[in-house]
């Protein structure tokens, strides 16, 4: 095993892991980024597009910061999918 914190190598991991399963549900053969870009059909240029969903996850954190739950998602489906964005 690597040196450092085992459990950041484990989310890290999952992080991976993560990102492989939305690839192979929003990509392309080819393209990993396909939905990312998508966004440019709109005028919007693709780190902007990412950006937009990141802030949408961030916004959910702050929900949970002020009102201590979420409904639809978990703090941490939210924390996780706002590292694959980053």
């Amino acid at each position: 095993m690597a040196d450092g914190d085992p459990r950041l190598h484990e989310l890290l991991a999952e992080i991976g892991e993560l990102h492989d399963r939305k690839q192979a549900d929003y990509g392309r053969t080819g393209d990993p980024f396909a939905n990312v870009r998508a966004s440019e059909d709109f005028g919007v240029p693709a780190w902007v597009g990412t950006m937009i969903r990141a802030n949408d996850k961030m916004r959910r954190i702050q929900s949970m910061a002020l009102k201590g739950s979420l409904t639809n998602e978990s703090l941490e489906d939210s924390l996780m999918d706002l590292a694959v964005y980053s």
